[in-house]
């Protein structure tokens, strides 16, 4: 019967090490799970910036496609080819007119209830593009007669709006205009003559006999192309995240991709019918940041996207899931360094005992031997009283580490005096602590430390007890053990007392 009992004896045994590990290794694992958690902060770190990056990147090759198309038709298509549709271009460009005229309505509307200074100008940039475009768009039907001013208008249109666009970044975040201001008609008026006097200037320019008009049309789109280039630019450098701004820029971006492909396209031609695609692409994205601002707050600077207020919702849990990352590496550090000898770093007294009682209840749960040992070092006030606090304090590091050399990874080590020391054995009987205590003992009798050209040699005396033999609960160990510790220095230090041999004599006479 005991012997087929063995398998489950070992079972037992190995049980306090399947459920939750020894004491040691949970002292252990307490420190560990700190410095994991500050690993896991870290990482989230780096994933969350380069994720950045690439929707950095993302953006930049997205606002760059049309410059990819045109490149393609440049390169690779006929340049003979052309798609002369007349009525598909009337109507187009009259549709054009309209679609300006409803968002010039509904960025006036938001200035009027915001007086956002940002939202003047770029009512006057709608305004400009729609009332200089104008003509260009009556003057479809006879584009063939009067091609040259048919044609100057278009980038005219742009040059206008590329103006009021860069003014109107120069003034984001100005203080709002008063509502009286808002509505005074002789302002508006103001802008109405300049935008009518540019329409007489340029039929003027085109129509007199001074100016080549091929030259003054490629002129202004080129100093378009700046002015889109130059917002672009004050955009990045002020570095302007604002939830619209995003749209804006890529906006202008599309549009001066528009301008390079006017300047070097011919009339009907495929790269001319891109070029127009591609401001209406960026005409449709700017509108449609002016028509989502009416729809929110009416104001550029203060929306906030659906997927922006989520992102803000990310970070705040981040911050708070860092903050809490940080405040339990600091209660875990804080916990592990109460639990902790400040000097050798081993267990101390509180944490000892608290383990202690933990491992003894599980001993007597699962009816598995448990064994303490008690320690101190032999004459350690002479190493102090010859070589100094610092000297020993060096001497107890050394001491530890040798200690802990030699135990098991399940045994817990303890410092609970100045030159005290106390050894938890699970699962080990009196036999086995005796074994560990003189291991422990002849090691630190060969043991040399070195410390400033001097060599300090301790040597130490051990008690051991057992738990049925010599008591249930840890105090009785400890005692036991303590006056086994006192036994062992009575008998000239250097040594180890189990109390094995008194017990077996008991055992005997019992027989």
């Amino acid at each position: 019967m005991k012997k087929g009992m063995v398998w489950w004896s070992r079972l037992l045994r190995n049980r306090p090490l399947m459920h939750g590990g020894s004491a040691a290794q949970r002292f252990v694992d307490s420190s560990k799970h700190g410095a994991q958690t500050e690993a896991r902060g870290q990482s989230y770190a780096l994933t969350h910036r380069l994720t950045g990056a690439y929707l950095y990147l993302l953006g930049i090759l997205v606002a760059l496609v049309p410059l990819m198309a045109i490149g393609y038709l440049q390169f690779f298509q006929d340049s003979t080819l052309r798609f002369e549709a007349q009525g598909l271009y009337e109507a187009t460009s009259l549709l054009a007119i309209v679609l300006s005229t409803f968002v010039t309505y509904v960025t006036w509307r938001c200035y009027l209830s915001s007086g956002e200074v940002f939202l003047r100008w770029l009512t006057l940039a709608f305004l400009g593009f729609t009332l200089v475009y104008l003509p260009h768009a009556l003057l479809s039907p006879f584009s063939n007669d009067m091609m040259g001013l048919f044609t100057a208008y278009g980038p005219a249109s742009r040059l206008a709006m590329g103006a009021c666009f860069l003014v109107a970044l120069e003034r984001l975040g100005a203080p709002a205009d008063p509502p009286e201001a808002r509505r005074c008609p002789a302002s508006w008026a103001i802008a109405l003559g300049i935008i009518l006097a540019i329409n007489l200037g340029l039929a003027a320019l085109v129509l007199g006999p001074l100016m080549d008009v091929e030259s003054v049309i490629v002129g202004m789109e080129a100093l378009a192309l700046a002015l889109l280039v130059a917002g672009i630019i004050v955009i990045t450098l002020r570095c302007i995240r604002l939830s619209l701004m995003i749209i804006y820029l890529l906006s202008m971006a599309i549009f001066a991709q528009a301008s390079v492909a006017f300047m070097i396209a011919e009339h009907w031609s495929h790269l001319w019918w891109l070029a127009h695609g591609i401001f209406i692409a960026g005409f449709l994205l700017l509108s449609y940041g002016v028509v989502h601002a009416f729809r929110t707050t009416r104001s550029f600077s203060t929306v906030y996207r659906q997927a922006e207020v989520m992102q803000q919702l990310r970070d705040q849990q981040t911050q708070t899931q860092e903050a809490l990352g940080k405040l339990e590496v600091a209660n875990t550090r804080l916990t592990h360094q109460a639990a902790t000898d400040w000097l050798t770093g081993v267990a101390n007294r509180r944490q000892f005992m608290k383990q202690a009682k933990e491992e003894l209840a599980r001993a007597k749960r699962y009816d598995i031997p448990l064994s303490l040992l008690c320690l101190d070092l032999d004459h350690f006030k002479v190493v102090n009283d010859v070589h100094g606090h610092q000297v020993g304090d060096q001497v107890l590091k050394q001491v530890t580490a040798t200690m802990e050399n030699n135990l098991r990874p399940q045994d817990l080590l303890a410092r609970v005096g100045g030159e005290e020391f106390q050894v938890l054995l699970p699962d080990s009987d009196i036999q086995q602590a005796s074994k560990i205590a003189e291991r422990i003992r002849a090691s630190l009798h060969e043991l040399e430390i070195r410390l400033h050209d001097k060599v300090v040699k301790v040597t130490v005396s051990l008690g051991c007890a057992q738990r049925g033999q010599d008591g249930e609960d840890i105090d009785s160990l400890i005692r036991i053990g303590d006056r086994r510790l006192y036994e062992a220095k009575a008998l000239g230090r250097n040594r180890v007392v189990t109390g094995a041999s008194i017990w077996i004599q008991v055992d005997t006479q019992g027989v």
